[in-house]
């Protein structure tokens, strides 16, 4: 009983881990609420986790960085994503399992190599099957549908349907499922990321998109992320938070106008700028500690 609890709670971790908790609360949350909008992105959400996880495992990677749920969060993304952009069949769960292992590789060579892959490795791989299968028509697109929305506010709207986009899901339930999720394990980055997420619908209003993608959350779900990644109780991470989402959602509004592929990619791009920032606020700070002690 006490190893099926310990696999249960990690696989629930890899999902939390998807906006950075590791808390198997947040991922069940988390997988609630993905279940709640389609049954079949909530068994891929569930079959990714557990193949990540058990690929950790097989390949006898560090016992720690599995438990914290950090082979889960990619191939977890990779799961949904594939099953909301496809038809399922076949072909699809195959590539839904191969995913899943080669992002596990990629999470593996980004640990040892010390380098902030975040969800890259969900990116790569999802736009390269997305690619490859709409080339050779391997599979029908897939128009997913979701469950009928009650009226509520517009900003509570923008950032409920951010939170929920960031797993391909777009009902308000599951936006409110997501954030209690978060905020049962951090309350301060899930109020991070709400925030981040209307000054996000804010930039693309002021930007004249339409309105029905920024109040679906389009435009503001990489924010969540960037909110949740930067959050702190120093003031200044409220600065990292604005500085990592402008980046995060200029360069959405630029790929989305260009018709390419967002996904987190926005993310995953403004916090390597802001990691290299904090790194070299860091040296500098050294530094002058230095010339103090020397003073």
């Amino acid at each position: 009983m006490k190893k099926i609890k310990i696999v249960i709670e990690t696989v629930l971790k890899g999902i939390g881990q998807i906006m950075l908790q590791e808390s198997a609360w947040t991922g069940l949350f988390f997988l609630i609420a993905i279940f709640y909008d389609s049954l079949l992105m909530g068994a891929g959400a569930l079959v990714s986790a557990i193949i990540g996880t058990a690929t950790a495992k097989v390949c006898k990677f560090n016992d720690e960085n599995i438990k914290a749920g950090l082979y889960g969060f990619n191939a977890t993304l990779i799961g949904v994503g594939l099953v909301f952009f496809f038809q399922t069949s076949p072909l699809i769960w195959f590539l839904v399992v191969l995913g899943s292992v080669l992002s596990t590789l990629l999470m593996e060579f980004s640990i040892r190599r010390k380098i902030p892959f975040f969800t890259f490795p969900f990116i790569a791989i999802t736009v390269i099957a997305i690619l490859m299968i709409q080339h050779f028509g391997l599979a029908a697109a897939r128009v997913p549908g979701v469950n009928e929305e009650i009226p509520e506010l517009e900003v509570f709207e923008v950032a409920a349907h951010a939170y929920s986009e960031v797993i391909f899901q777009g009902t308000i339930a599951a936006g409110l499922l997501f954030f209690i999720g978060v905020f049962l394990n951090n309350p301060t980055a899930a109020l991070y990321g709400f925030v981040a997420a209307v000054i996000a619908g804010a930039i693309a209003y002021f930007d004249r998109d339409s309105a029905k993608l920024i109040e679906d959350g389009m435009f503001s779900f990489n924010a969540v992320l960037c909110g949740i990644a930067c959050s702190g109780t120093k003031p200044r991470d409220g600065l990292y938070v604005l500085l990592a989402t402008v980046i995060a959602t200029c360069f959405d509004i630029f790929m989305m106008h260009n018709g390419w592929i967002t996904l987190t990619f926005p993310f995953v791009l403004s916090m390597w700028i802001i990691v290299s920032l904090k790194k070299l606020v860091g040296h500098f700070e050294n530094k002058m500690a230095i010339v103090e002690e020397n003073k």
